[in-house]
């Protein structure tokens, strides 16, 4: 079977950039964070960021939570100071945390004796970029926490500390369970806290319920239409994956079409472009009623392009809407107006409403709309986190209705493949459905291919591809 083509190595470098598309995201169906997946501290990071203190490492996208940094001690001021919501203080009390995003933290923690400086007996810095040791980490715990002494000596390679104490004191408390599992009879004192290791040990220290990350299945995903560059032909319909907190209704998948799609997908290659205005907005909600939705936008999205402008909006608005299984058929208004004729092209719409058998190829117009390709997966959607099995599905017409299809790795290196009787024949389309099952040992990015053998020389015809995380 095929490797990747030219096409889709080129489509990689959108990895780099996908920190971007889903950075104004706030979930995914691996969790608040794009880099804990698999870490064993991962539902403790979602614990601590549920409950609002960790908000990730790179702001003001958010969208990381770099596990294996070492915690700072300025960084440990906040944890600290969020997790027991300490009240500011006025009193600077270090000399050398002037300009730090956590100096008012870290004065809060000094005013509540929850620190006493770094430079004892002056005491006058904190040394706010220092990694922290399990040692140091123990003790602003305990201060922080007020959990209480223990006599049992927990661990046998801490005597003599300073921080002797502190460390007995949150092994009894459950906080710690050492670091030489199943033994667990040291606490290596001197190694330093990553900030995975600090998701479970504040976890702990306030009694929170680790939360595992939702699955695939339930995430709440939208799949929205735009157009996509294609090696030959096109551009033609294609899916992309919109990831949120909020339950998926036709209002937010309109919503998420309006608003276009994202820099990085504009900027790989192959690229997503829409055919709608900017500035078009949802006027009131959509209501659903025996199948058919009616969407009111305003006046301006039939503002400027030609006839094929014209055709893909309100193929990009039928297909984002009938994406959902209680809806067959859309209609349109603009401004509360109901549409009939469409815009100055003169496109007569369906009294009932559009459905997608309007864009398509029939016997009697065997081209169509021209904005449907003849091996057009619809899910998943680019970019969409996928389990397996994968089912793909969506629409084709092909030679006896015949698609191929491969499964590829992140380095190119093809997973699965094999060959199915589905969709239809033409110049009918029909249903496209394909179950691929693979088996990857940690999520990654890999790449969906799809398309049909020519029968004069067993060329690959219409390939489409679809980037997609694929999921142990």
């Amino acid at each position: 079977m095929r490797r990747l083509n030219t096409v889709l190595l080129a489509a990689f470098v959108v990895l780099a950039l996908f920190a971007t598309t889903v950075a104004a995201q706030p979930v995914t169906p691996t969790g608040t964070f794009q880099d804990d997946n698999g870490n064993v501290h991962e539902a403790d990071i979602e614990a601590i960021a549920e409950a609002g203190v960790t908000v990730g490492c790179n702001p003001p996208a958010s969208d990381l939570y770099c596990p294996t940094a070492s915690v700072t001690r300025q960084q440990m001021a906040s944890f600290i100071k969020r997790a027991i919501t300490l009240a500011p203080s006025a009193v600077d009390a270090f000399t050398d945390d002037a300009g730090s995003i956590h100096e008012n933290d870290i004065n809060a923690i000094a005013a509540a004796g929850i620190t006493f400086g770094c430079n004892p007996p002056t005491n006058d810095r904190f040394c706010p970029t220092s990694p922290v040791t399990r040692a140091q980490m123990a003790s602003f715990l305990v201060r922080g926490f007020g959990v209480a002494p223990s006599a049992v000596d927990a661990f046998a390679d801490d005597t003599g500390l300073v921080h002797e104490a502190d460390i007995n004191a949150i092994a009894a408390a459950g906080i710690t369970f050492g670091c030489n599992p199943p033994a667990n009879d040291q606490f290596c004192p001197t190694g330093l806290v990553t900030r995975a290791q600090m998701a479970s040990f504040l976890t702990r220290a306030m009694d929170l319920t680790p939360l595992p990350p939702p699955s695939v299945s339930e995430a709440n995903l939208a799949r929205v239409f735009f157009f996509l560059d294609q090696p030959t032909g096109g551009p033609f319909l294609a899916t992309t994956a919109r990831y949120g907190h909020d339950p998926v209704t036709p209002e937010l998948a309109v919503d998420h079409l309006l608003t276009g799609p994202t820099d990085a997908e504009k900027a790989q290659t192959p690229s997503f472009s829409s055919t709608i205005p900017t500035g078009v907005v949802r006027n009131g909600p959509v209501t659903v009623s025996a199948g058919t939705a009616t969407v009111d936008l305003s006046e301006n999205f039939d503002d400027g392009g030609g006839t094929a402008s014209m055709t893909g909006r309100l193929a990009e608005l039928t297909f984002t809407l009938t994406a959902f299984d209680t809806i067959d058929k859309v209609k349109l208004e603009l401004d509360g107006v109901p549409v009939t004729v469409f815009s100055s092209e003169g496109l007569v719409l369906p009294v009932d409403g559009l459905d997608r058998a309007y864009f398509l190829p029939t016997m009697t117009d065997p081209l169509g709309a021209g904005v449907v390709a003849e091996v057009s997966p619809e899910s998943p959607a680019w970019f969409e986190f996928v389990e397996s099995p994968i089912e793909v599905r969506g629409l084709s017409r092909t030679f006896e209705a015949t698609v191929s299809w491969a499964l590829f790795d992140n380095d190119g290196l093809e997973l699965a493949s094999g060959f199915a009787t589905t969709g239809g024949s033409g110049p009918e389309f029909g249903a496209m459905s394909i179950d691929i099952s693979y088996t990857v040992p940690a999520p990654e990015l890999g790449t969906l291919q799809v398309w049909w053998d020519s029968p004069k020389d067993g060329a690959a015809t219409d390939l489409r591809e679809v980037a997609v995380w694929l999921m142990p």
